[in-house]
């Protein structure tokens, strides 16, 4: 799975500009580019803020950056930006690049539930796949009541977080409903519920699949998440999913491998 870091340089009187080149001219940036893992250094200018310099830096893998970084090049790199004056902001990305976990009984066994996760963001690309997959999940006769609010802006981040403690600082959280209207029913009993679970779950599957940690939460408060996300009557939220990479210093459950034996709850007839 390889990395993208997108690092934006701010400066004033041409300095970013003045930046890149002497990066350039020292040879630096070749060196960066032959190193082993390098799969792109490039500068780029926007034309509405010519004070900005934008780098798109791309690694085959965590080892390869974790490599580049301990080398003399972030001195020099650190150096020229003081010598600049430059203020600097980070954007890190994990892509897929056609990458997954490993067959399904390896992904059933990897996934389990993050509850801290890092800044780094995730793709579009991957993110569409994960809810792919959620289209893709049946349920009762193929009624498809699902619902499905990705929470991504900082604004509807501060609406879910009224509603719930619970989202982790995951920069995704899916707000999973169902459409009780939609789903088929039979007498008392509807789908809804069941429907979106399935769909969540494949969500679910999907995210461990391609590296992509979560949790499962039904800690929130409905009436808050229809108020703020104005939900029609009809709308039920269901479940909510963050989705993120796990922060270095996030425990794993110690409790995730400790199972029932199936003859526990499995019986021939």
């Amino acid at each position: 799975m390889s990395l993208v870091i997108n690092i934006y340089y701010t400066g004033k009187c041409g300095n970013a500009k003045k930046f890149v080149n002497e990066m350039i001219q020292s040879g630096t940036v070749d060196l960066i580019r032959k190193e082993p893992g390098n799969l792109g250094y490039d500068y780029f200018f926007c034309e509405a803020n010519p004070e900005t310099v934008l780098l798109i830096d791309k690694w085959k893998d965590k080892s390869a950056l974790d490599a580049h970084h301990k080398t003399a090049m972030m001195n020099t790199i650190a150096e020229l930006r003081k010598k600049y004056n430059l203020s600097m902001r980070v954007e890190q990305f994990y892509q897929l690049d056609g990458e997954s976990v490993g067959d399904f009984d390896e992904v059933i066994s990897k996934r389990t539930a993050i509850r801290k996760f890092s800044n780094n963001l995730l793709s579009d690309e991957i993110l569409q796949k994960i809810l792919e997959a959620g289209r893709k999940a049946p349920t009762a006769k193929n009624m498809q009541p699902q619902v499905i609010y990705v929470i991504k802006s900082n604004d509807a981040h501060a609406k879910l977080d009224l509603a719930t403690p619970c989202r982790y600082g995951a920069p995704v959280c899916l707000l999973v409903c169902a459409d009780k209207s939609q789903a088929w029913s039979s007498g008392d009993y509807s789908s809804y519920e069941m429907d979106a679970t399935i769909v969540a779950t494949h969500m679910m599957l999907e995210a461990t699949n391609l590296g992509v940690d979560n949790i499962w939460v039904k800690n929130f408060d409905s009436k808050i998440l229809k108020n703020e996300f104005e939900l029609s009557e009809n709308i039920v939220p269901v479940c909510l999913m963050p989705l993120g990479y796990r922060a270095p210093d996030c425990p794993i459950n110690p409790m995730h491998n400790v199972r029932k034996e199936l003859d526990s709850f499995v019986f021939y007839k």
